[in-house]
């Protein structure tokens, strides 16, 4: 199917009209995926949340992404030189309207892997959670990645990997990810579950993860080491020159700092340290592919979540300037 973006809208692009105090909504424009060259970083939106709907979950996540661009334009570009040297294009959300959900993932493959192909970085803003795996299907095609091409961390309170037997939801994807990649692009030793909750996980879905070799670090292990772990998580997604891509469900953050996200809960990693997370993921030259998940604007508290999304986008910024 031939996909369909809608730019994102003017007024998300914040703007104090002062020289000497520049925002992102001044440096970062809206241009077409067509216009992506070698070493952009290319932002888009999925606007969907039926994922977690069919989860069960509280819907509301179709509103994610333009609430933590109107977030994220009005940040600076901090201290480092370095960012002026970033080319950092906003390409738009992927067209939802009239689609299945099965076609609003295909969509988002296609742009992608479109963006992928042209030399780009895509960082994907959603949505529900079973949209990283049409990210990283596009990740994959965009690049020709083959057997065992690619290694993947998934940062979340939740392992994600339900059967999608019965139909796509926002516990499948990595599931999908392992199982029907193109090529076999993902080996279990390739995959990193990081923050995990292990009140939140039935045993099953655990072993499963072991099962197919992946690696599962919990909450409780990560502790006050989070950088340490994080780190260890990039080595292993990484071994023999795989590209990473990285997903962060913002439910991996306790719900004092996240209430807006789609499935909260009181424990989970504080805020800064997941800065320090996606910092260290935009450092790692092997890191081709971002996404941020399940920010949920109307079950949101003065648009912390929101807020707390786009800090994070900023600090793996701050991290690609140090590549």
């Amino acid at each position: 199917m031939a996909y369909k973006i809608n730019a994102a809208a003017r007024d998300l692009f914040y703007s104090r009209n002062d020289p000497k105090d520049r925002r992102l909504g001044e440096l970062i424009g809206r241009a077409a995926i067509d216009e992506v060259t070698e070493g952009t970083v290319a932002i888009i939106g999925v606007p969907e949340d039926r994922g977690i709907t069919a989860n069960k979950g509280r819907a509301g996540a179709a509103a994610g992404p333009d609430d933590i661009r109107r977030r994220l334009y009005k940040l600076t570009p901090g201290f480092n030189s370095d960012f002026m040297n970033l080319r950092i294009i906003d390409a738009g959300n992927v067209e939802t309207k009239g689609l299945t959900l099965a076609e609003v993932h295909d969509a988002e493959t296609e742009a992608v892997a479109d963006i992928v192909s042209r030399g780009g970085l895509p960082i994907v803003l959603g949505g529900g959670h079973d949209l990283t795996y049409p990210g990283v299907r596009g990740l994959v095609c965009g690049a020709g990645l083959g057997r065992g091409g690619m290694g993947l961390i998934n940062v979340d309170a939740h392992l994600d990997v339900r059967s999608d037997e019965n139909g796509i939801n926002s516990g499948t994807s990595f599931y999908r990810a392992l199982t029907q990649l193109p090529d076999g692009a993902l080996s279990g030793e390739a995959f990193v579950e990081f923050g995990i909750q292990e009140q939140y996980n039935s045993p099953y879905y655990y072993n499963w993860v072991l099962e197919q070799g992946g690696h599962v670090v919990t909450l409780r292990e990560v502790s006050e080491r989070v950088m340490e772990f994080f780190l260890q998580a990039l080595n292993a997604a990484g071994k023999n020159g795989r590209s990473i891509a990285v997903s962060l469900d913002i439910d991996a953050v306790r719900s004092t700092e996240a209430p807006g996200a789609s499935a909260s809960n009181p424990s989970g990693l504080k805020a800064p340290e997941l800065d320090k997370i996606a910092y260290l993921a935009g450092r790692s030259i092997k890191v081709k592919y971002l996404d941020i998940m399940e920010v949920s604007p109307p079950l949101d508290e003065d648009h912390r979540t929101a807020a707390l999304a786009a800090s994070a986008i900023f600090s793996f910024f701050r991290g690609l300037c140090e590549r």
